[in-house]
């Protein structure tokens, strides 16, 4: 689990240098952990690891953990169950196509 509260406190050198190194992995790997970051604020992006062979990335509303897309470790499958209201549209002339097969 890489999970940190993002607060670097006042102490010795190696102390700080340790919590620095330890912030960033939390940031590498996205606040990894079986549960949420116990500091977890709106706009808290974090990867949830409690369901075995399933990495689910969820985002914090300021109240609750939402579910984005799972992805499945064994078959690199990416999943969800979220629904779209209003329109999808890319703008940019310069972005690459992007396809979905819906099924």
């Amino acid at each position: 689990m890489a999970q940190h509260d993002f607060n670097i406190a006042n102490a010795s050198f190696p102390t700080v240098r340790a919590d620095i190194n330890n912030v960033l992995t939390a940031i590498n790997t996205t606040q990894l952990g079986t549960s949420a970051p116990s500091t977890a604020t709106q706009g808290t992006l974090w990867i949830d690891s409690a369901t075995s062979g399933v990495l689910k990335l969820k985002l914090n509303d300021g109240t609750n953990n939402i579910e984005l897309l799972q992805i499945n470790i064994s078959t690199n499958a990416v999943t969800s169950t979220m629904s779209v209201t209003g329109t999808i549209a890319e703008t940019d002339p310069n972005a690459l196509p992007l396809a979905i097969a819906l099924g």
